[in-house]
C-alpha cells in the first residue's frame, strides 16, 4: 500500500457539496395556473427524470410576463423550454422533497450541472 500523501492540484476544479440527482430525462410537460394573490398568470415546467430507483420531477417556476422563454396565449401554453428527451442529466439539487400522494422525489430548486 501507498502511504505517500500526494499535495492537492489547485487547478482542478472543486465539485460543490450537495445532492446530486443523475438521470434520464423522459418526458417535459407544462401547465398554467393562476396565482392566489390575484396578479396574474405563473407556468410551471415540469421535467420528468428516471433515476435508477425510480423517477424524480424537476420543477421549474416562470412569469409569462418578464419571462421570453414561456409564451402563454389566454391560459394555453404555446411555447415553453424543453429539454432533449433521452438525454442523461446531472442536477445539483438544492430543495428537495417526497410528494406525499405518490412518494415521487420533487426537485424544487436546483441547477443542471451536465
Amino acid at each position: 500500500m501507498d502511504n505517500v500523501i500526494k499535495p492537492i492540484d489547485k487547478a482542478a476544479p472543486v465539485p460543490a457539496n450537495g445532492v446530486y440527482v443523475r438521470g434520464v430525462v423522459v418526458s417535459n410537460r407544462a401547465k398554467v395556473f393562476k396565482r392566489k394573490d390575484g396578479s396574474g398568470l405563473s407556468v410551471v415546467v415540469e421535467y420528468e427524470i428516471a433515476t435508477q430507483p425510480g423517477v424524480a420531477i424537476w420543477a421549474l417556476y416562470f412569469d409569462p410576463k418578464t419571462d421570453s422563454s414561456v409564451k402563454v396565449d389566454g391560459e394555453k401554453i404555446v411555447e415553453f423550454p424543453k429539454m432533449k428527451e433521452f438525454q442523461q442529466v446531472t442536477i445539483r439539487a438544492s430543495r428537495l422533497r417526497s410528494d406525499e400522494h405518490t412518494g415521487q422525489l420533487v426537485i424544487k430548486a436546483g441547477e443542471l450541472v451536465a
